[in-house]
């Protein structure tokens, strides 16, 4: 008992000698170097340059400013080059839409009603066919040489006026129905070359001359042009009728003579172009001439023998046909 009562007194002993600060420790460390992160009241700050300051010496800064201000400046140039680029086009375009429209008045005025109806597909059935007509001679033109594509259309025609022709013949002889030609009505039997076209086309060979594509001293007179007029008036009409008579079909032998050098055109545009042509023909203007004069006689004797054969021939067929006066 009494020694368990001596450590009772020591202990109490110890804890009256313990102080507050012993118990409770303090908040901070007082041999702590006073820091920006420390506890320690005695650590006073020191003064930190504001924003403005770091702004006004810092270089880096500066540059950035510096740039942004340049930028703002160039998107503002920017923007008034676009703006006075908008005005002038919009000035341009004013401009050139008054020319073209007064450029489709002056051609409306120019241009015949029929051209305006087929343009505008007012007869849309009219102006589709000249248009599908149109893009197919420019197609053919494409991929085919162009004596070639000339004996084509050429050709093609031939045969569609022919076979049309063989139509109505044969409805007239054995049907007895008689149609009206179309073909007669748009190609009339006077066709002619007015004075009036000729003098246009004279006046238009005599206004060409002005162009720097003729040399100087080429100069064509009134006189000149007048004289090209009434040669186009004569012999342009009566090349007119002539082919008017073959497409036709106004005369057997020519129409078919004309299809087959048609045809012999055709296939000597698919081998060869137009300047190969051109060299056969000068060739042939070179050679056939003197060959004709030197072997005249055997040549005409020879060629008149072969149309005997063919007139006996065309003969023989027509005689064999029904006669469409006794039918009527």
């Amino acid at each position: 008992m009494d020694s368990q009562s001596h450590e009772i007194d020591s202990t109490t002993e110890q804890l009256h000698k313990t102080t507050y600060d012993d118990v409770i420790p303090p908040r901070y460390d007082t041999n702590e170097t006073p820091t920006i992160n420390s506890t320690n009241p005695d650590y006073n700050p020191p003064s930190t340059p504001t924003v403005h300051h770091m702004e006004t010496n810092n270089p880096v800064v500066d540059s950035l400013n510096k740039g942004k201000t340049e930028f703002k400046r160039a998107q503002q140039q920017t923007e008034d080059i676009i703006t006075k680029t908008k005005r002038i086009v919009k000035q341009h375009w004013d401009q050139t839409r008054h020319s073209l429209v007064q450029v489709q008045k002056k051609v409306n005025e120019m241009m015949p009603k029929e051209g305006n109806n087929l343009i505008y597909w007012r007869n849309p059935i009219q102006s589709g066919i000249v248009f599908g007509l149109s893009l197919s001679v420019i197609i053919t033109f494409m991929f085919l040489s162009s004596l070639a594509a000339v004996s084509f259309w050429l050709l093609a025609f031939l045969v569609v006026i022919g076979l049309y022709k063989m139509y109505n013949y044969v409805m007239a002889t054995f049907v007895g129905r008689v149609q009206d030609d179309i073909f007669d009505s748009i190609f009339p039997s006077d066709v002619t070359i007015s004075e009036r076209q000729a003098q246009a086309i004279a006046h238009a060979i005599h206004l060409i001359q002005h162009f720097s594509i003729f040399p100087s001293d080429v100069t064509i007179s009134e006189r000149q042009a007048q004289a090209i007029a009434h040669a186009i008036h004569v012999n342009g009409t009566k090349l007119l009728r002539h082919a008017r008579n073959i497409f036709l079909w106004n005369n057997l032998v020519n129409s078919t003579l004309f299809g087959l050098v048609l045809f012999v055109f055709f296939y000597i545009g698919l081998s060869m172009n137009a300047l190969t042509f051109t060299l056969v023909g000068l060739i042939f203007v070179f050679t056939v001439p003197k060959i004709y004069q030197v072997y005249q006689v055997p040549i005409d004797r020879t060629a008149k023998m072969i149309l005997d054969q063919i007139n006996q021939l065309l003969a023989k067929v027509t005689s064999k046909l029904p006669n469409k006066s006794k039918k009527a």
